[in-house]
């Protein structure tokens, strides 16, 4: 017996399909006139029986498959026949699993979630952490105006160093006015004394007013160089109390950067602001646990209101309907599925009609050569 070409096309696009292709043990003659070899029977009954064991294999799988979508289907007629109030429950119970599967992939994917070695760590110090943050920000807070005192003491330091040099450079200053001014004062003097002699007149009074300006200007100059000294003496005694408070400024700030850096380490974090941020997730990501297993409990309490109600409407594969509630929510969703399972179903009779004939085939050429041999 030959398998034609027609039914070879037909076998080639199914699914782990057996299809060989048996020569006629008949002779036959080639372009060139030469007779080719038979094909011993024995060899022929060899291939054959070779295919069977997996050509029944195949026909038994596409019936477990028929069965299995023809009992989807008969599953979803019931599902269609339900009473007005059990299919309230199904509905109820499916537009819950639909929401709360949503809500599941929206927690489970959620990128602004803690992640979960800071959420142990967050863990680890739940009871401490509203305090310590207190603490944190307090020590930040000193820090801050620790910083805040340092700088003003080094405004202060620079002050009076300026007010120093000031006052140095005022005294330089009167030191040579008053070398100019005696000068100045012998001069006038001597041009007066000068003058009187040569001209006989009376020098009294300028050399009484040149006298009271040098006097005037003696005073200035004292006076003026005495406060320069106070102030040079006054500088040296703040400098001295600047320096005094800054060391114990430092040593404030040493301490509470260290406590600060101590903090920072402990919790994995660079400041206040970030540990508070990290904490506010902590409690929220905490929350949404909570919430997310209460979810669950119920999805578990309505799959299982769904299933119960299924199974006691005679549905078999009560469970498979707990992932697809939108097939039993939207009726347009359901013909769909029952379109897509029709359209299965009849690919599967398809394919095991080819495999049936298929099958019959081949055991009629045992039958044949069989018979022959006797």
């Amino acid at each position: 017996m030959r398998i034609g070409r027609k039914k070879r096309r037909e076998l080639e696009p199914m699914e782990e399909t057996v299809d060989i292709d048996i020569e006629p043990r008949k002779l036959k003659k080639n372009k060139r006139g030469k007779k080719s070899v038979d094909i011993p029977p024995e060899q022929i009954m060899e291939e054959i029986q070779g295919q069977l064991p997996e050509l029944e294999r195949q026909i038994e799988l596409s019936k477990r498959e028929y069965e299995a979508v023809t009992s989807y289907l008969a599953d979803m007629q019931k599902i269609d026949r339900l009473e007005p109030k059990e299919r309230e429950i199904v509905n109820s119970a499916a537009y819950s699993i639909s929401q709360i599967t949503k809500e599941r992939f929206q927690y489970q994917n959620d990128a602004d979630r803690i992640p979960t070695e800071k959420y142990r760590a967050m863990e680890r110090y739940e009871k401490i952490l509203p305090q310590e943050l207190k603490n944190l920000y307090e020590q930040e807070q000193y820090l801050e105006m620790v910083q805040s005192d340092l700088r003003q003491l080094d405004a202060e330091k620079a002050v009076i160093q300026y007010e120093k040099e000031q006052a140095e450079d005022k005294k330089q200053f009167l030191k040579n006015l008053s070398v100019g001014g005696i000068v100045m004062v012998v001069i006038l003097f001597t041009v007066l004394v000068a003058a009187g002699i040569a001209t006989k007149a009376d020098m009294m009074l300028p050399l009484l007013l040149t006298a009271a300006m040098a006097t005037a200007m003696v005073a200035y100059i004292a006076a003026t160089a005495a406060n320069c000294e106070r102030v040079i003496k006054e500088s040296a005694f703040k400098t001295n109390r600047v320096i005094q408070l800054t060391n114990k400024v430092k040593i404030k700030l040493v301490n509470s950067t260290n406590t600060l850096e101590y903090c920072y380490e402990k919790y994995e974090v660079g400041s206040y602001r970030e540990l508070a941020q990290l904490w506010e997730k902590y409690t929220k990501t905490r929350e949404e646990q909570k919430r997310y297993r209460k979810r669950m409990e119920m999805l578990e309490q309505c799959s299982r209101q769904l299933v119960e109600t299924l199974r006691a409407a005679g549905v078999k594969d009560a469970e498979i309907w707990m992932y697809q509630t939108e097939a039993l929510l939207d009726e347009k969703e359901m013909v769909e599925v029952r379109h897509h399972l029709n359209t299965r179903r009849q690919k599967i009779r398809e394919r095991l009609e080819i495999n049936a004939g298929q099958l019959d085939s081949y055991k009629e050429e045992l039958e044949k050569i069989q018979s022959q041999k006797q």
